[in-house]
């Protein structure tokens, strides 16, 4: 699977790959890819992803503000998509950038 397939797919995923990789995190950019491609439900796609951004929570630091935008989007794209409410979301926001 592609940068570009991903993108297709998950628009601010692509974004968030496309800033790694530019910024010298291949390695954590292609553990996304993976967690995507190996993935067979949306569910293991959504906890995979979640789960390599957790672990590699250091990281955002050193993004631009770009890449700091796109990986809070693909969390905020996850929260959603398990239906977390709104006050909830902005919770969970808040906490992350600590």
């Amino acid at each position: 699977m592609t940068d570009q397939e991903v993108r297709a797919a998950w628009a601010a995923l692509g974004g968030l790959l496309a800033q790694l990789r530019e910024q010298g995190h291949a390695t954590l950019a292609d553990r996304l890819v993976d967690r995507v491609q190996y993935a067979s439900t949306s569910g293991e796609i959504y906890s995979g992803v979640g789960n390599a951004l957790w672990d590699s929570r250091v990281t955002r630091k050193s993004l631009d503000p770009g890449g700091k935008a796109a990986w809070e989007q693909v969390l905020e794209d996850i929260d959603r998509a398990y239906k977390m409410p709104r006050p909830m979301r902005w919770i969970m926001r808040m906490w992350r950038r600590l």
